[in-house]
């Protein structure tokens, strides 16, 4: 496993894009609803096709919000 910081002194990076086989992850953090409450946003983008031609697919959810459970906003 490899843990990645994925913030610096200025606060988080953007956009987080991991390629792996079969499919691309990309995290995006430093987002918030209208109401200023952050939130991190993971997509999960199948290869169709990756370059030896294959269609690969997922099963289950593709984008998942993630919140903090109080709906309180954090530094």
């Amino acid at each position: 496993m490899r843990i990645v910081e994925h913030h610096d002194a200025e606060g988080p990076d953007k956009i987080l894009h991991v390629r792996s086989v079969g499919c691309d992850v990309n995290i995006i953090v430093g987002t918030h609803d209208p109401a200023g409450v952050p939130f991190t946003t993971v997509e999960i983008l199948p290869h169709e096709p990756d370059d030896d031609g294959v269609n690969w697919f997922h099963l289950g959810t593709s984008n998942v919000v993630v919140l903090p459970l109080d709906g309180k906003a954090r530094p």
